[in-house]
């Protein structure tokens, strides 16, 4: 069962911020939680997919905005297990 956490807005922070914030928010979580990311149109959105791809989290574009995309992450990995 899915229970979304909460919506984190990485819109104010550059590379690799972006991403740290993002992996400390989902280390928070339990496995099979979702967690909606606010990353800013360009190049960040696809830093952030492919990082957090490579962690082995499942990711996906749930809507694009003008300015904000919004990436919906499926915890799958645990670095600590």
């Amino acid at each position: 069962m899915s229970d979304v956490i909460e919506a984190v807005d990485l819109t104010l922070y550059g590379c690799p911020l972006h991403y740290i914030k993002a992996r400390a928010a989902l280390h928070a979580m339990e496995k099979e939680q979702e967690l909606f990311l606010l990353v800013n149109n360009g190049d960040a959105v696809n830093e952030v997919l492919r990082s957090l791809r490579g962690d082995g989290q499942i990711c996906e574009v749930s809507l694009v905005e003008p300015l904000i995309t919004t990436i919906k992450v499926t915890k799958k990995y645990d670095r600590n297990q």
